[in-house]
């Protein structure tokens, strides 16, 4: 199913680089862009899109990217794509699908774009069908090893490699922390600290400054680390229980 989607930026440069990306992404359909997010508002008032790529500072406008996102409300759906990382936290709060830093590579894009597409429409694609089989390979000590998604409790980043604690295991592999978040589903993983991620389905219990991992008879305490604090908590938001 088509994504129609919208560019909204006030660098004609980042804008051919959006264009060119979404060009090779076959479910999309680029039906404009803009340099001026008035402009934008203005044609989203009679041409609905399914997704905004939208640009955060844009200092020669009357609006910038987040003014955008009030003026239009929480049920479009957006994706940012800023040089400032400090608005990542900012997206976070207007709950928006994922954050492009620039300049960002078209593997970042892809994974930003799929899911969209899954947040969007509820369908299967290409990379949550290879996730659903519930396992990655990684290569240690010269083989590649089968590790599944079940069995993870934590992936913890030590100096130049990574180790991945599994409920019986712990294998050590050549990769960064970033390589491996990139291949866990976001749904069953979050990371909570720039050298750890955790398995949901694994967490005992959260505190104001760590929460706790169930590993075979033993708990792993875990500290949040100052930027996945918050968005951590608003994404297990819909899973705590509220008082009536």
């Amino acid at each position: 199913m088509t994504l129609t989607c919208l560019i909204v930026d006030d660098e004609e440069l980042s804008i051919r680089h959006l264009a060119k990306y979404i060009g090779k992404i076959p479910f999309l359909e680029l039906r404009r862009y803009f340099t001026d997010p008035s402009e934008a508002i203005a044609y989203l008032q009679d041409n609905p899109a399914d997704l905004i790529f939208l640009d955060v500072e844009m200092p020669n406008f009357d609006i910038d990217g987040l003014d955008f996102v009030r003026i239009m409300g929480p049920e479009q759906h957006y994706i940012f794509t800023t040089a400032y990382p400090e608005y990542a936290m900012k997206g976070y709060d207007f709950d928006v699908i994922d954050f492009l830093h620039k300049p960002f590579s078209f593997e970042r894009f892809s994974k930003a774009v799929q899911k969209a597409r899954h947040i969007i429409h509820d369908c299967p694609d290409e990379n949550t069908e290879s996730l659903s089989g519930g396992f990655i390979f990684v290569r240690t000590e010269g083989k590649l090893q089968k590790v599944y998604f079940d069995e993870i409790c934590w992936v913890e980043s030590e100096r130049n490699y990574i180790s991945i604690y599994t409920d019986n295991d712990r294998i050590n592999v050549l990769y960064s922390i970033k390589d491996i978040e990139e291949q866990l589903p976001s749904k069953r993983f979050a990371r909570v600290h720039k050298s750890y991620i955790v398995a949901y389905d694994k967490i005992v219990f959260v505190e104001k400054e760590q929460l706790s991992i169930k590993r075979l008879s033993t708990t792993k305490t875990i500290p949040f680390g100052e930027l996945f604090r918050k968005p951590f908590l608003h994404a297990i938001e819909d899973k705590t229980l509220r008082k009536r």
